[in-house]
């Protein structure tokens, strides 16, 4: 049995939509302590961790831990029906193969979403050492992203002793943001070393997409290295996306 309720469901759709960027079929695992997902994109390059805690639901009943495997875009357009006013409430039935998505405002509306059979793909393990890593601005990151697409498809995330740099260069044109240790932007830094990784931009683009979930991006880096990028909200929800790096012919 799982049946939880949601006074407000921007925040929940919100990080589903930031989801559904990488995954369209996914697995979500629901517990005591909230709702899980991990995944890897179909091009196995960005893994996806996604948690919601149960104390963000005004109601939450589960007896034992549920398995929710939806196509990830029908489910967000039932969501997006969802005034900020009504109440939205996700009941499980298992023996029907579906999810029962109920909203209560002006009126009440049901609608049902079948769960769909996925092959649940082995998550690798990730067992990383990262030279160090940084906690700036979300709007910090956004510039750079913004920056390096005029530029080029690729972006280079890069540390020195004191100093974060993203940047970019191209055939002719190149570009470099660079935020030193001390600046109120930058709020927290450490590096063991010197270091460089170039990743796809199209990857950022998709992966900024959840900074409206988290003023603050946690990011953590080494030297030709997968990098990883967490978005939190303090007792509310969690998306890592840990990217890798892109290999040079």
């Amino acid at each position: 049995m799982f049946k939880a309720t949601l006074d407000d469901v921007i925040l929940f759709r919100d990080s589903l939509t930031a989801v559904s960027e990488f995954i369209t079929e996914g697995i979500f695992k629901a517990k005591k302590d909230g709702i899980y997902m991990s995944a890897v994109d179909p091009t196995m390059v960005v893994l996806v961790d996604f948690k919601f805690l149960a104390t963000q639901f005004a109601s939450y009943e589960i007896d034992t831990e549920q398995e929710i495997s939806v196509n990830m875009e029908s489910f967000l357009s039932i969501l997006k029906r969802a005034s900020a006013s009504d109440k939205v409430t996700l009941a499980l039935d298992n023996d029907a193969k579906k999810l029962e998505i109920t909203f209560v405002g002006r009126s009440t509306r049901r609608f049902v979403q079948p769960l769909i059979v996925i092959d649940e793909a082995e998550t690798p393990e990730m067992n990383l050492d990262f030279s160090g890593h940084v906690d700036i601005q979300t709007s910090i990151l956004e510039d750079g992203i913004g920056d390096a697409s005029i530029v080029s498809d690729t972006i280079v995330v890069e540390a020195e002793k004191n100093k974060f740099i993203i940047s970019s260069k191209g055939d002719l044109n190149q570009v470099r943001l660079e935020i030193e240790k001390g600046n109120g932007g930058l709020l927290d830094f450490s590096v063991k070393e010197p270091c460089a990784s170039k990743f796809s931009l199209d990857y950022f683009k998709k992966i900024i997409k959840a900074g409206k979930l988290a003023d603050v991006v946690h990011i953590e880096f080494g030297k030709d290295y997968p990098s990883r990028l967490t978005f939190r909200q303090k007792d509310a929800l969690e998306l890592n996306y840990v990217l890798a790096p892109r290999v040079e012919d």
